[in-house]
């Protein structure tokens, strides 16, 4: 019995130290390899590229062609930096060897909400989480637009258009929000009438009277007749002809 357990023991010894070899030799045997070539795939986000295959490919080869690289010459890690440092759109990068001695680089692209218009400061686009981002060379996002002086009045206006987001209807229906301080008006596509918003907790409820007030405008045809319209006024709509 004792020596059957000293034999299980040395086999166990000995299959470890096997594994460790072999993956030794593995790891040896794989970074001596070279890279054959780089791929670079970007995933769509409702249509839009903010960020494009090339300008990714770009952004690792200013560093490292890749192709003809050493397995054991290329960090992942540092790859993936150099994506992101050098593309502000991109929200994530996953980095990795693949078949034939590939390197495949797959991107995914943060999402723009709103396009923030600032008067002589130049535009950006804002994020699902408000995060300011920069307009992109390759690609327009179709956006509704804040006009907005201030970050403060920017991220106030956010907050509606986020709750329109959650609807295609008024997603579409939608073309930009003008803030100033705390006054928010809605610019639709659809009638010229500005639409003064009332507080943010009952929008949901104003929305569904704006929906009302526009079917029942569409019918008689006099939809244009309105220059404003205030949704301010606690269960009732204020509308303002043209004189």
């Amino acid at each position: 019995m004792k020596t059957r357990r000293i034999l299980n023991l040395v086999l166990s010894g000995l299959l470890l130290l096997g594994a460790v070899a072999l993956a030794g030799f593995a790891r040896f045997e794989r970074e001596g390899r070279r890279f054959a070539a780089l791929d670079v795939a970007v995933e769509e986000v409702d249509g839009m590229y903010l960020v494009d295959e090339v300008s990714v490919r770009n952004a690792i080869v200013a560093y490292d062609s890749i192709r003809g690289s050493f397995y054991g010459d290329v960090a992942l890690d540092e790859v993936a930096r150099w994506v992101r440092e050098a593309l502000p759109a991109v929200r994530d990068v996953r980095v990795y060897p693949g078949l034939n001695d590939h390197l495949q680089v797959q991107v995914t692209q943060r999402r723009p909400l709103a396009r923030w218009h600032q008067g002589g400061e130049g535009d950006c686009y804002l994020d699902e989480q408000g995060q300011a981002m920069p307009l992109s060379p390759v690609f327009t996002a179709r956006v509704p637009v804040i006009f907005a002086d201030t970050e403060a009045e920017a991220l106030h206006g956010f907050g509606y258009l986020a709750v329109l987001e959650q609807s295609p209807v008024w997603k579409a229906f939608t073309d930009g929000i003008v803030v100033e301080g705390t006054d928010v008006e809605l610019i639709p596509r659809l009638g010229g009438a500005r639409i003064a918003l009332g507080d943010l907790a009952q929008i949901h409820t104003q929305l569904d009277h704006l929906n009302a007030f526009y079917r029942e405008q569409i019918a008689r045809g006099n939809l244009n007749d309105y220059q404003r319209i205030s949704l301010k006024y606690e269960g009732q709509i204020v509308a303002q002809r043209h004189y």
